[in-house]
């Protein structure tokens, strides 16, 4: 089940999978498989292969999760992160047609979610008028 990111502060300096796991709220399998997909990058490995993030890869990764709530793909994952990032890092250059179709696919991500919100609104309704009005405990 997808949930939201915990917002707790990120902490300087050198950065364990399993300290990311607790910032991001994901698996080390979840982790490793956006690092296989390219989505994060630990910043070194150790030389006993032991991955070390920065707190680059868990912004990058709660973004992804967040990216993620909003029904993104994998496939249309890449881009959005990529494009936010540098523009949150004040990196020149953003490229203008690159930021309106990102923009345009979480548009669409949110259109989509209020449309499954309000099909689900409405079968709340249906069901407390099934149920007499009656309140929840």
């Amino acid at each position: 089940m997808l949930t939201s990111p915990p917002d707790l502060p990120i902490p300087d300096g050198v950065l364990r999978i399993g300290d990311v796991s607790t910032l991001t709220g994901l698996s080390l399998r979840s982790i490793r498989h956006y690092e296989d997909l390219g989505l994060v990058q630990p910043a070194r490995r150790t030389a006993g292969g032991f991955r070390e993030y920065d707190a680059e890869a868990v912004q990058r990764l709660r973004l992804v999760m967040h990216l993620r709530l909003a029904g993104l793909g994998l496939e249309e994952l890449g881009a959005v992160v990529d494009l936010c990032r540098q523009f949150e890092l004040g990196h020149e250059g953003v490229d203008p047609a690159a930021l309106d179709d990102c923009l345009d696919v979480v548009d669409q991500a949110a259109r989509e979610l209020e449309l499954r919100l309000e099909a689900t609104r409405r079968v709340q309704q249906r069901l407390r008028r099934a149920r007499g009005g009656r309140a929840t405990t």
